[in-house]
């Protein structure tokens, strides 16, 4: 006769075993294991019939709570698989009645409060995020696992943000994912994490009363981004393009960023950043499974039997539930979609084109956006798309108002550029 296969919690609190202790109490155990953006947590519903939680046995904000579940005889008898929560602190305790419960929650950050409550305001000069995690993480007595690309930053201003917003911002900036783990600041690309096998394979069979929700969107999705770094002793601005497909071929949708890059690979970073974190939402699942140990955040799962659902899929979040009716896990999910990557270039071509001078009568390729009725500024602009045109004046002709220093006019109907424009939008 073969075992029943069952989960069972361990816990821990400042250090000590309490498992057996909270036995009789515990109602459920909740742990919520995201891929990046924010720390891991962990809930604990108990019975508080007697009061003791309010009295004698009340928690205290801060204590380090220790978690981990181990499935019993979960594939076949014998067999047993855990699943290591980490180490989270004690941020919050709420009593109910009506039931008498209590319920304990816990975030996977550090004891010390001031990495994410103490604002902080410093100039990094010169660095890699790489090292901004490595301060980061020193300053917390944390340990740090950074397995994405060298990125390295003229300058950037941590104005008034704690240590924990300040460090997400930078990582979401350049496409790197990043989440708080058992007192590590684990960094990592998703690109690549993409690009491995799929651990599980989910069927219709696999949601928990067909309880699932599918949904493909276009809107927000592109293939390219277009976005402009300061260039020169001048700090002119350079307009780039980095894209799956060419800025004007049938079915493109390019994504202007408005913001500005110091350099020519920071600018890449970001564009390919700002393009895969907007697909990702293009095509996403959620619902609710059997447990199943091999699904965690950041790793890969396939979708099979589900018609157009069918496909390779991200795991951005699982949410693990152990209660006395069964072991369950909530997922999110998105498709994984062909992602853009940017590798540095010892000497990049836009780095030469930066310097290539325009003279009246060249034809170019203006990039969209306005073109305005004179040069002057203030002038009434209007919407203008991207194509080929004619530079028919330049700054040096007379009465140029400088503000937007070239006169263009379309070549063809794929634009309707004619008016003046501003430095950047051609090459």
């Amino acid at each position: 006769m073969s075992n029943a296969r069952k989960a069972v919690p361990s816990l821990s609190f400042n250090g000590k075993n309490v498992s057996t202790k909270l036995a009789e109490y515990l109602k459920s155990v909740s742990y919520e294991d995201v891929a990046s953006g924010s720390s891991d947590t962990i809930s604990l519903k108990l019975q508080n019939i007697d009061m003791k939680w309010l009295n004698k046995w009340y928690p205290t904000k801060g204590d380090k709570i220790k978690g981990s579940i181990t499935f019993k005889d979960w594939n076949k008898d014998g067999t047993n698989l855990s699943l290591n929560c980490g180490t989270f602190v004690c941020d919050e305790v709420k009593f109910s009645g009506g039931p008498l419960e209590t319920t304990i929650g816990g975030v996977s950050t550090p004891a010390k409060d001031s990495f994410k409550t103490r604002e902080r305001t410093k100039t990094w000069k010169n660095v890699t995020i790489k090292k901004i995690a490595q301060e980061i993480a020193k300053r917390y007595s944390l340990s740090l696992s950074y397995s994405g690309p060298s990125i390295k930053i003229a300058s950037i201003e941590q104005s008034d943000k704690t240590d924990s917003a300040f460090l997400y911002s930078i990582c979401q900036k350049y496409g790197l994912s990043m989440k708080v783990f058992n007192n590590k600041i684990v960094i990592y690309d998703q690109t690549a994490q993409e690009k491995k096998k799929a651990t599980a394979t989910l069927t219709r069979a696999s949601f928990i009363d067909d309880e699932w929700d599918y949904i493909d969107a276009l809107e927000g999705t592109y293939t390219g981004a277009r976005i402009s770094y300061k260039s020169g002793k001048n700090n002119d601005e350079v307009s780039v393009y980095l894209g799956l497909k060419k800025e004007n071929a049938s079915g493109s949708r390019v994504l202007k960023i408005t913001e500005t890059a110091d350099d020519y690979d920071t600018a890449y970073y970001m564009a390919a950043a700002k393009v895969n974190q907007s697909n990702e939402g293009a095509t996403t699942m959620t619902g609710k499974i059997w447990a199943n140990p091999k699904i965690c955040a950041g790793i890969c799962v396939t979708i099979s039997g589900m018609g157009k659902a069918n496909g390779k899929y991200f795991v951005d979040k699982v949410t693990t539930e152990v209660t006395d009716s069964g072991t369950t896990q909530n997922i999110e999910l998105h498709k994984c979609q062909k992602r853009l990557t940017y590798t540095p270039k010892s000497k990049p071509k836009a780095q030469a084109t930066a310097k290539k001078t325009y003279k009246v009568g060249d034809i170019v390729n203006f990039h969209g956006g306005t073109h305005y009725v004179s040069s002057w500024p203030g002038s009434r602009g209007y919407p203008a798309r991207a194509g080929q045109a004619k530079i028919t004046l330049g700054p040096n002709c007379a009465g140029n108002g400088k503000a937007h220093p070239w006169h263009l006019v379309h070549t063809n109907s794929s634009s309707n550029v004619y008016g003046w424009v501003d430095e950047g939008t051609f090459d």
